[in-house]
């Protein structure tokens, strides 16, 4: 069954934009395919919009404008992946419909049964202490849309934070020095069902 291919066609600024308006593009051309995805499809152009300012406010190198960009990509990569997800479910399988959402479908493959594995052997490691940093790393896993990875601070009940990727590793910044954080992850592919790995914990230094 054709799906919605999402990974290997965002992973860079220009990429993730030249897709995104795709995808809105030919969804609002054939938007009688799709009469549910309409709030989507707006939700999506709007995050769009604002990613694509952001691009222009980091190219100043303003360090917070960066952090802006960098969660405004997040933003349209989550809204593509729930956009996608959505597309799957009205095409069943059809390339063209994929295609008429301005998608581009992926190979003719049956599909994996069930929900994503557990995400496995989830590292946290402080590489440049001093920088209030923590690099993560999982397994990677070939079917994988998306990684999940989550984190808060540790003993908390806090809600988690998220912060999607298209890769295997992530580090993320602006953590409480001398701050233990507990972190997780999940695969997300087909089904969205998380999965998630053993919990870990690191120390801020």
């Amino acid at each position: 069954m054709a799906k919605p291919v999402l990974t290997s066609k965002t992973r860079t600024e220009s990429r993730l934009v030249q897709y995104a308006s795709n995808v809105v593009k030919k969804s609002k051309e054939n938007a009688d395919l799709f009469p549910e995805a309409t709030e989507k499809v707006t939700l999506l152009e709007t995050a769009l919009a604002d990613y694509t300012d952001s691009l222009s406010e980091a190219a100043f190198r303003d360090m917070r404008q960066v952090v802006i960009k960098n969660q405004q990509a997040v933003l349209v990569r989550q809204l593509l992946y729930d956009l996608s997800l959505h597309v799957e479910s009205v095409a069943k399988g059809d390339p063209n419909i994929v295609l008429a959402a301005g998608f581009v479908p992926g190979k003719n493959n049956a599909p994996s049964a069930g929900i994503s594995p557990k995400a496995n052997d989830l590292r946290a490691v402080v590489t440049h202490p001093g920088t209030n940093t923590v690099q993560l790393r999982v397994n990677p896993w070939r079917q994988a849309r998306f990684y999940q990875f989550e984190y808060r601070k540790a003993g908390s009940m806090n809600e988690w934070t998220t912060v999607l990727s298209t890769k295997s590793k992530l580090g993320i910044s602006d953590l409480d020095y001398l701050q233990e954080y507990e972190f997780r992850v999940t695969y997300l592919g087909t089904i969205p069902t998380p999965n998630y790995s053993d919990t870990v914990r690191c120390v801020v230094v």
